[in-house]
């Protein structure tokens, strides 16, 4: 997993809103209505099982559930919010 320069800025301006030092993103997974769904939070510390990824200060809590998801995935940050580029397809949608 790799993060822009645009988006480690837009989630330190988000954590920096936190009064706890460890906090972090939490990217997890819930099935959606076409397969798996990445949904990112702020949240105050890791889920037991989680993955912890450091990308310049910033603490990524990956879900197992979200692991094999994000392999490969650019977190960017652009006019309509996160985008993650590069994730992996299940087929086409309902």
């Amino acid at each position: 997993m790799n993060a822009t320069p645009q988006a480690l800025d837009q989630l330190k301006k988000a954590l920096n809103s936190e009064e706890n030092p460890l906090a972090g993103i939490r990217i997890s997974s819930q099935q959606g209505c076409c397969g798996p769904a990445l949904q990112m939070a702020v949240t105050e510390k890791a889920s037991i099982g989680d993955k912890v990824i450091i990308i310049e200060s910033i603490n990524f809590f990956i879900s197992p559930q979200a692991e094999d998801l994000i392999e490969g995935v650019t977190v960017d940050y652009g006019p309509d919010g996160f985008k993650l580029n590069g994730m992996k397809k299940s087929g086409g949608c309902c």
